[in-house]
């Protein structure tokens, strides 16, 4: 378009109604979703070397289809496929509005909003959230120094769930019947290297040092030492692998003492409090894909961006 024809359109724009602008922005965003799109899928086709089923290396391009590259497995199992083959993209229709679901997954919005934003009903809204959660942020491994490591605890939620309930379904966002710690809490493991800020975020069955040790350990370097607030399965970890563990001061009123604190991870939690708080309760078989979530956005806090997000969510 020439500068002419562009300057008389912006003009036109100028003067359109309030109404109608919404409808410009809307055709905007849709052309913006298209470019986002076929951006991620040539990254994707670029580095495409193998066969996402059989892992073979002899490909080659064999055409496009919907606008895909599409990739022949000449030596393997012998079928086609494009480069969201095998991610939680793969055949995911309106490619143009997954840059926007990104953005809304960024601004935390619920699935109400989403669906109302992305002009599609909420199922399709709560099934691209939980695509897109899906590679997001694994957890860490290497922890060294000093680990910080404390759990948090989420109330348990059968939310979505419309058969053989346990007990009497409950309001959501509704506190706990028993105060304090009990079955209705969901223990969730914080470990955080004090130096990098890595933190390891997972559900774990209980406080036990069986249930805490297979998500703990395996992440630790050799050098880690663990800050704890005493409990009991930190201790015997430590004897089972030769790993110190230090103990909090046990004064309530004194929990740092130099250098002996968990202040970082007990902020953490609280972050991740307030960042749940809005769901208004998210179930418990979905808990640790929003801690992927959690994860990512506490890595990138700094400057989040829609696409990379979206990079992230397909493995790249």
């Amino acid at each position: 378009m020439k500068p002419l024809e562009i300057a008389r359109l912006l003009g036109q724009i100028e003067q359109l109604p309030v109404e109608e602008i919404s409808r410009v922005k809307l055709a905007v965003a849709k052309r913006e979703g298209d470019v986002e799109s076929v951006l991620m899928l040539q990254e994707r086709a670029e580095a495409v070397n193998h066969c996402p089923r059989c892992g073979c290396v002899e490909i080659v391009k064999n055409g496009f289809k919907n606008g895909k590259q599409r990739f022949w497995c000449k030596g393997g199992c012998g079928t086609t496929f494009n480069a969201l083959t095998g991610t939680p993209l793969a055949r995911l229709r309106m490619p143009e509005k997954h840059i926007e679901n990104a953005r809304c997954m960024l601004e935390h919005l619920s699935i109400p909003k989403v669906a109302a934003r992305l002009g599609v009903c909420w199922e399709t809204a709560f099934r691209w959230r939980h695509r897109f959660m899906t590679l997001l942020a694994e957890n860490p491994s290497g922890l060294s120094g000093i680990v910080e490591v404390d759990e948090t605890f989420v109330r348990e939620s059968f939310k979505g769930k419309r058969s053989n309930m346990p007990r009497p379904s409950k309001r959501r966002g509704k506190k706990a019947s028993k105060r304090g710690l009990s079955r209705q809490q969901i223990p969730v493991l914080v470990a955080m290297d004090r130096n990098t800020k890595a933190t390891v975020s997972e559900v774990v069955n209980s406080r036990s040092a069986t249930d805490i040790e297979p998500t703990l350990v395996p992440r630790l370097a050799r050098d880690a030492v663990l800050m704890t607030d005493g409990a009991s399965a930190y201790k015997t970890i430590g004897g089972r692998h030769g790993i110190e563990v230090r103990r909090v001061p046990a004064d309530k009123n004194h929990k740092t003492k130099g250098s002996v604190h968990i202040n970082n991870v007990n902020a953490s939690h609280e972050r991740l409090k307030s960042w749940l708080a809005p769901f208004r309760g998210v179930a418990t078989k979905n808990l640790s894909v929003y801690l992927r979530w959690f994860r990512w956005m506490e890595t990138h806090k700094d400057e989040p961006q829609a696409r990379e997000f979206l990079r992230n969510a397909v493995g790249g």
